[in-house]
């Protein structure tokens, strides 16, 4: 029918007469589109269960298909419609050499639509599963970097603890408190971001814990008050920054406090942290800043800034994220 609209354009003819939609041309049509749609389908099965390690096979079991699907257009239109309709799409003195001939012509016509169907639905399910294994690559490293957290985090935490218990200080059972609160934030956090109130107040936490190590005796300026605290960022990010500047960093003079600053435009944080710098060599091979670094390219790539800065005395970092 629709070859004969096709044909009667170019002729310069109406589209359709009547008996375009009789009903031998209706029954005809449609078995003959539901014959040859199965070709296509059988492409896309056969492609879709061996690609991509075999290829060959697929061709193969395609171009086998061809037969079955020139005799299931057959037993349709040239048997089951003679004995319910009276009537066939060839004549009878065709032969079955022409009828198969003539068949395979338009079986190779349908097959060129099945391969290309099939290569841009192949094409579009390859994106997407790149695309999950590339999220769950993500959520891997995320993970070992977490893992790498926490006992770090832990292990300094205690040992200013065990410092309050040998000293016999009154703050060993505040601080325990404190860090049993970290330790269940850094541990068990499963969500992926937390309110900006909620990173702040354990920053606090971290930070009091901190002032106890060292016997309050730490110059430190904080001001992380101008912040709009129904933001949402990832866990545990800003307590890092500090942990790296306490690991590296000398509190003794209040000339040099440990700056930290956090505040909130819209949607952007800006956080910096100044700190003096330990006479000390810097322990190479733990987490640091490098580990921050990885973390913020996957959690905010392309939505963060981090600033280094130092010289031979200080040492600073001024991140930015649109959260």
């Amino acid at each position: 029918m629709f070859w004969d609209a096709a044909i009667d354009y170019f002729g310069n003819r109406p589209f359709f007469t009547e008996d375009s939609f009789s009903f031998k041309i209706i029954v005809l049509t449609v078995t003959s589109f539901f014959s040859f749609f199965l070709y296509p389908l059988s492409i896309c099965i056969w492609f879709g269960k061996f690609l991509p390690g075999k290829v060959v096979r697929a061709l193969l079991l395609c171009i086998l298909c061809l037969p079955f699907i020139i005799f299931f257009r057959y037993l349709l239109q040239e048997i089951i419609s003679q004995q319910l309709f009276g009537f066939g799409n060839y004549f009878n003195s065709v032969s079955i050499k022409y009828y198969f001939q003539d068949n395979l012509y338009f079986a190779v016509l349908f097959s060129c639509f099945g391969l290309v169907y099939f290569f841009v639905h192949y094409t579009r399910v390859s994106e997407r599963r790149q695309a999950s294994l590339a999220i769950a690559a993500k959520e891997s490293e995320l993970a070992f970097l977490k893992s790498q957290i926490n006992p770090h985090f832990l292990f300094n935490t205690l040992n200013s603890i065990y410092t309050l218990i040998y000293k016999k200080d009154d703050n060993a059972l505040f601080a325990t408190e404190k860090l049993s609160s970290l330790l269940r934030y850094a541990l068990y956090e499963e969500k992926t971001e937390v309110v900006l109130e909620t990173e702040i107040d354990h920053l606090k936490d971290y930070i009091e814990l901190q002032r106890l190590r060292f016997d309050d005796a730490v110059a430190i300026n904080m001001d992380v008050e101008n912040i709009d605290d129904t933001l949402l960022i990832c866990p545990h990010l800003l307590i890092s920054l500090a942990e790296n500047a306490f690991k590296h960093g000398d509190f003794s003079d209040p000339g040099t406090p440990l700056t930290i600053k956090a505040s909130t435009n819209d949607n952007t944080l800006v956080f910096h942290i100044k700190n003096k710098k330990a006479n000390k060599p810097v322990m190479h091979g733990g987490i640091g800043l490098q580990n921050i670094k990885r973390r913020l390219a996957l959690l905010y790539e392309n939505k963060h800034t981090c600033q280094i800065s130092e010289s031979d005395q200080q040492f600073s970092v001024t991140l930015t994220i649109v959260l």
